[in-house]
């Protein structure tokens, strides 16, 4: 695989800017020590890589060779007079970011993400039914979430930090609301008074008003599951995220 020497080049790159970075009289002892780490860091998950290559994406990693190459030409003490020290760790934390987010396009990780996505939209298909069923307040406040939920699945498709952060503030509310079906639809079901004001409420039976009761059940059950899930899998692999 061509990827394969791309990525050795890549870290030899790397182990230059470590050499740099060891003997530049600019960059604070704390910067420096923080920057080699983050160095080492990226350097080992790249060989990582490398040992598990899947995917030979040579464009994505010939794009992670000029970035290197641009840090170790930046990795001088002028860079630092000029720019200052913060631009130089932005960069360093930038390509330590790369070599997180990497695998997930190398060595077929990708995969653990497309169910976590899946699950985030299915797991949210129940909340709107069930804001539907609970009235107009309830409707308003679905209304409400819908925009930022579209950009939650753009930007998650994207593999955007900015996707992530909206999935993440997204998912409390029909995660709450999945909840609180699942407890009303059993204190319905178990309580006959209430399960007649269902009835009288929607203009049906008794026996309809129990098939409601048992459908806001399921319907939260599967909300809280599916996005339980997503929410675990977007955290385990937030570092696909940039």
């Amino acid at each position: 695989m061509k990827s394969e020497k791309i990525l050795g080049d890549i870290i030899e790159n790397i182990e230059e800017i470590e050499r740099r970075v060891s003997s530049l009289k600019k960059l604070s002892d704390k910067n420096k020590r923080k920057a080699l780490v983050l160095l080492n860091e990226a350097k080992n998950n790249f060989k990582k890589i490398r040992e598990n290559l899947v995917v030979d994406n040579e464009e994505l990693a010939n794009f992670f060779l000029k970035k290197t190459v641009k840090l170790k030409n930046s990795t001088t003490d002028k860079f630092i007079e000029r720019m200052g020290e913060k631009e130089l760790m932005k960069e360093i934390s930038l390509i330590n970011r790369y070599s997180k987010a990497a695998p997930y396009d190398f060595s077929g990780e990708v995969k653990e993400l497309r169910k976590g996505y899946r699950a985030f939209i299915f797991g949210l298909i129940p909340f709107y039914l069930l804001s539907g069923l609970y009235g107009p307040a309830f409707a308003v406040t679905a209304l409400i979430l819908v925009i930022p939920t579209l950009l939650a699945i753009l930007g998650l498709r994207k593999r955007g930090s900015m996707g992530l952060m909206l999935a993440f503030a997204v998912i409390p509310i029909p995660l709450i609301m999945g909840a609180f079906s699942i407890r009303y639809g059993i204190y319905a079901l178990t309580n006959e008074a209430e399960l007649q004001k269902i009835a009288e409420a929607l203009g049906k039976s008794l026996s309809f008003a129990q098939a409601v009761s048992v459908l806001m059940i399921l319907l939260g059950a599967s909300s809280v599951v599916l996005l339980s899930y997503a929410t675990y899998l977007f955290y385990k692999h937030r570092h696909a995220f940039l």
